[in-house]
């Protein structure tokens, strides 16, 4: 199996759970089997660009975030954080990014003084 496709199968999985989904559920919303969605895990097919699109869609994903790697935990910790704002409406979402700037600019200060 590829690396790339390693990759995809892993996060399909990751983002999956994250979302709280069977992969039955899944399946249903992006038109496919279930054992489809397994055999994708697991690295055995590889989905067309299309149905990664749908799989994104169907996650409230940027599909990009299907292409991040896990070996770095920084990537690991950003694909959580990621998953677990994404669906949010756009002002929770502004919002939750002001918090995290207000954060860090009290953190930077601190560290000055």
């Amino acid at each position: 199996m590829g690396i790339i496709n390693n990759r995809v199968s892993m996060n399909v999985k990751h983002f999956r759970k994250l979302k709280g989904l069977t992969q039955e559920r899944l399946a249903e919303k992006v038109e496919v089997s279930p054992v489809y969605i397994s055999y994708l895990e697991c690295g055995s097919k590889v989905p067309s660009l299309v149905l990664l699109a749908k799989i994104a869609d169907a996650l409230e994903i940027d599909p990009a975030l299907l292409f991040i790697q896990d070996d770095d935990p920084t990537n690991l910790e950003i694909k959580n954080l990621v998953g677990t704002v994404s669906g949010l409406e756009k002002s929770t979402i502004q919002f939750i990014n002001e918090m995290i700037i207000a954060f860090l600019n009290f953190k930077n200060s601190t560290h000055d003084s």
